[in-house]
């Protein structure tokens, strides 16, 4: 007999930003442009570069077959929705004998 646990990771990275201002202008300005520019999207705000921090779990539970494939399609989109049942439980990893 087996069950599925859905496991929920919280992935962080550290990103940097490059904001030009004029000399006279307040420093946090460029905090202001790089949290309206993002939450835009606008692709002119790039990064300078970014480093991996980590991941942490941040969740763990029990679920049916039933809830994995609600999950499944809330998190993948009409288009994954479409696929069968079996093409999604390929992406529940099973654990490996140990020897």
């Amino acid at each position: 007999m087996s069950k599925i646990v859905l496991v929920e990771t919280v992935s962080s990275f550290r990103h940097v930003h490059a904001v030009e201002l004029p000399d006279d202008a307040p420093d946090d300005w460029a905090i202001e442009d790089v949290i309206s520019e993002i939450t835009k999207d606008d692709p002119d705000m790039s990064e300078v570069g970014q480093k991996w921090i980590g991941e942490e779990i941040f969740s763990h539970r029990v679920v049916d077959e039933k809830e994995y494939l609600r999950v499944f399609d809330e998190m993948n989109g009409p288009y994954f929705a479409e696929w069968p049942v079996e093409k999604k439980k390929e992406f529940i990893f099973k654990r490996k004998e140990e020897a």
